[in-house]
């Protein structure tokens, strides 16, 4: 697999992606563990936490790993990792206290895991499509955004069929069966490859060649980085909110308000490709500056969002607008700062990913407990879209001659 089946790559990555993101599926595990250990609603939510935390610390380590060892064994270990720990959760019953071996096989390994394959097929499929790398990377994380389209249903069945903990197990194996698989055809292109003239002719671009000492002292990263963790945060608190929002103010039965979530999670995943592409198009300073603009509109729109269709209309914008950051970063991290230390450099933006998963979910149910509305979150996130606005304008802009290397490369 080379050269002439280089777009193999992204569906490669999306399938992937789609084991990967069984972890947005999480809230169908939660009852039947809570009504098997008898944990509370706090305890059933840890492994979640833990598991995206570990995520999000791991994509820096996972870059630099990868520049050592490859993408291929790279992948490989994360995959291994991610098949561990889904197996052993399943045994958790066995050990003397199943909430803390839960938290470690599951939170911490598979999280581990997850975090150092996640990389892998992004940084793949960008350095054998440049000319197309936003494209590239929103098909390759589009699995991430639609797994629980997939992975909720398979499990549910499962859990009602097989058991919860028997759910893991089968699970564990079938994700470290089909990573496994998949990893092994992935590779980076010879230093010297270039794509064919006729994919060349598509899109020029220009950018620094930057390691990631360099990228950080940049004033480009840290808005990169800033905007990362506005875009997220809002999308966070829609994504924390949707179906209680649905329920407890446009009256929404909890089996519809569990469509419309779907319904969302729909366009969370279109929301990749999408902006991928524009990106590619337009370029990532745009791009980001229309994204803050729809979350704006979205979000005030949410505030009024007593009636069924504006309910899908705002939620719907806000997460297209949340996954769509998702491929705007690391368009933005090569656009800005090159592809050849692409894994190292986005493992340290992706960190911007683990502040707003953790910030948003706490600013929406703090926001909700102490006003009793839903108005101030949605408040916040227009102030944190509009601040974004600024922090774009100041900031997305090629590095400084200073901190280039000599060549600047051109595709």
């Amino acid at each position: 697999m080379g050269a002439q089946t280089r777009w193999i790559y992204p569906p490669i990555g999306f399938v992937m992606n789609v084991a990967l993101g069984t972890i947005y599926s999480w809230s169908v595990f939660r009852l039947p563990l809570e009504q098997l250990f008898n944990w509370t609603t706090f305890e059933s939510g840890l492994p979640f936490t833990v598991f995206l935390a570990l995520f999000g610390l791991t994509m820096p380590m996972a870059g630099r790993v990868m520049g050592i060892l490859g993408p291929k064994k790279t992948a490989l270990i994360g995959a291994c990792l991610v098949g561990l720990g889904w197996i052993l959760a399943g045994f958790v019953s066995y050990t003397p206290f199943p909430l803390v071996s839960m938290l470690l096989f599951y939170g911490v390994i598979a999280g581990t895991g997850v975090g150092l394959v996640y990389g892998v097929p992004i940084a793949v499929s960008s350095k054998w499509i440049p000319e197309r790398k936003g494209l590239a990377t929103g098909i390759t994380i589009l699995g991430f955004g639609l797994s629980p389209l997939i992975t909720a249903v398979t499990a549910t069945y499962l859990i009602e069929s097989q058991g919860v903990l028997q759910t893991f197990l089968y699970l564990g194996i079938v994700f470290a069966a089909l990573l496994v698989a998949l990893a092994l055809p992935l590779r980076f292109p010879a230093e010297d490859w270039k794509p064919s003239a006729l994919a060349a002719s598509k899109k020029v671009i220009t950018y620094a060649e930057l390691a990631s000492k360099d990228m950080v002292r940049t004033r480009t990263f840290g808005g990169l980085w800033l905007t990362y963790v506005f875009g997220t945060t809002g999308g966070f608190i829609a994504i924390s909110l949707a179906a209680k929002y649905g329920c407890e103010v446009c009256g929404l039965t909890p089996a519809l308000a569990a469509t419309a979530t779907a319904v969302f999670a729909v366009f969370n995943g279109l929301g990749r490709p999408i902006f991928g592409y524009l990106c590619d198009r337009i370029g990532p300073r745009i791009i980001a500056i229309l994204s803050f603009l729809i979350i704006s509109v979205a979000a005030v729109t949410a505030m009024g969002a007593t009636t069924l269709q504006l309910f899908l209309v705002s939620f719907s914008l806000l997460w297209f607008s949340f996954g769509g950051w998702l491929a705007i970063a690391p368009a933005a991290t090569s656009t800005f700062f090159g592809l050849r230390n692409l894994g190292a450099n986005y493992g340290l933006v992706f960190t911007a990913y683990g502040i707003g998963a953790i910030v948003g979910p706490v600013i929406a149910s703090y926001l909700r407990a102490v006003t009793g509305s839903y108005a101030p979150a949605f408040m916040t996130t227009v102030l944190l879209a509009l601040v974004g606005l600024v922090v774009v304008f100041l900031t997305y802009r090629v590095p400084t001659a200073r901190l280039r290397e000599a060549a600047v490369v051109r595709i």
